[in-house]
């Protein structure tokens, strides 16, 4: 079966076959410059010339490049250039479409031509200075014939013919063959150009959106540090025995996985900061409330309750923690809808929040405030028992024991209210 080369080659040139060829390969190639190489190929095989040779413009350095030469007399591509303002670039780019399709090439035998008639010859204006230059430029790179390619009205590249080996004139057909062609290529050209521009400018977009993301992600794990030191701050001013906010933190992990809760990933790192940010409200009481010696006055504890929005607020900047912020709004409500600030009940409290809230009253009860010791384990334990399905979810509750029970067996420290509460 003939490859589209092949057919490219034929003896007999059908050029609506060939240019059909060509359409087909623009779709079919990614990289332009391989059907310019093809076409040039096409060209020197097909017509016997001395060269054929393909200017693109280059449009980062502002100039006309050749891509590629074929012929006994091939040009060194990669020596000769043509800047913005040679006379055959500003020729051409003159025309933009503004004369007939047929005359948008130059025989340099035309050149002569009209360099040889009186309105040319004794003209002191940039068109006569443009055809000599021309002139000197296609007897130097021994060019016949010069044809533009254009998209739009921007000159894309020029095709650079020489002379038949056989010494036959180009027809008027050809002529217009290699129009075509020209034209052809300069759109796949432009085509390439516009494709490697959004391939770029998507490159850029996605390397932006990386850096924002590394610099968004850079702050809001320097804000969680910063919450995590006021955490410890609060929690610095209400001294314990179970040690800082890390022991919170333990606790509700502990009692999660006694739940069967998937700790892999995210989630651990949902709960983990929850539990340690839980109260970083209290940031935001005074201390003479949040360390008064005794018990808050009716108008003092209602400020002491603002702390769960305060330190919802006080997260808001950190985007990823929107169910920290949740978790950490709801763990004061109660199991029986008698907590605040909303009055949330049994399941529409999310089960972390559930879960620190039986921690966090444990490690309150265990330790020491300016205005009390810190009570005993078995104090605390048949507090937490006894509050099971009013206060606590009584899953959470009997969870957190169960998981408290085998922390303390490894010490041999189990007391005797927790073995009551296993044997029953």
């Amino acid at each position: 079966m003939p490859t589209e080369t092949d057919r490219l080659n034929a003896n007999k040139l059908d050029y609506q076959e060939v240019l059909r060829d060509v359409a087909r390969m623009m779709v079919r190639l990614k990289r332009p410059d391989r059907l310019l190489k093809i076409i040039t190929r096409f060209i020197d095989r097909q017509f016997g010339l001395t060269h054929t040779s393909l200017l693109v413009l280059d449009p980062r350095k502002k100039r006309y490049v050749f891509v590629n030469s074929k012929g006994s007399k091939r040009l060194p591509v990669s020596l000769v250039k043509f800047d913005v303002d040679h006379p055959m670039v500003q020729w051409f780019s003159g025309f933009k479409q503004k004369q007939p399709f047929q005359k948008e090439f130059l025989f340099l035998s035309d050149v002569k031509k009209m360099l040889s008639r009186a309105e040319y010859r004794l003209a002191s204006n940039s068109k006569a200075d443009q055809l000599a230059g021309i002139q000197k430029a296609m007897q130097t790179l021994k060019a016949e014939l010069i044809v533009p390619g254009y998209f739009k009205d921007t000159l894309v590249g020029v095709l650079m013919l020489g002379r038949r080996v056989n010494g036959r004139c180009f027809t008027k057909q050809e002529v217009t063959f290699f129009q075509t062609l020209a034209h052809d290529c300069s759109m796949a050209v432009k085509t390439a150009e516009y494709n490697q521009s959004l391939v770029e400018q998507n490159q850029e977009l996605a390397r932006r959106l990386e850096e924002i993301e590394r610099m968004r992600s850079k702050e809001q794990k320097t804000y969680y540090e910063i919450m995590r030191s006021l955490a410890e701050e609060v929690h610095a001013k209400e001294p314990n025995i179970f040690g800082h906010v890390s022991e919170v933190e333990r606790l509700g992990l502990m009692t999660a996985r006694e739940m069967g809760i998937d700790l892999s990933g995210k989630t651990k790192d949902l709960l983990s900061a929850a539990l340690i940010l839980h109260d970083v409200g209290k940031i935001g009481i005074p201390d003479s409330v949040l360390s008064k010696p005794g018990r808050l006055t009716p108008e003092e504890w209602k400020i002491m309750k603002t702390h769960v929005e305060k330190g919802a607020r006080i997260l808001e900047p950190l985007t990823d923690f929107k169910k920290v912020r949740e978790i950490i709004l709801s763990h004061h409500e109660r199991f029986d809808g008698s907590g605040y600030p909303r009055g949330l009940k049994g399941d529409q409290i999310s089960i972390e929040a559930r879960i620190i809230s039986v921690v966090d009253s444990f490690h309150a009860i265990v330790s020491s405030r300016c205005y009390r010791e810190g009570r005993s384990l078995d104090f605390a334990i048949h507090e937490i028992r006894n509050c099971a399905g009013t206060q606590f979810d009584p899953v959470v509750v009997d969870a957190f024991l169960r998981a408290l029970k085998k922390e303390l067996q490894k010490k041999g420290e189990i007391p005797r209210s927790l073995l009551e509460y296993a044997a029953g």
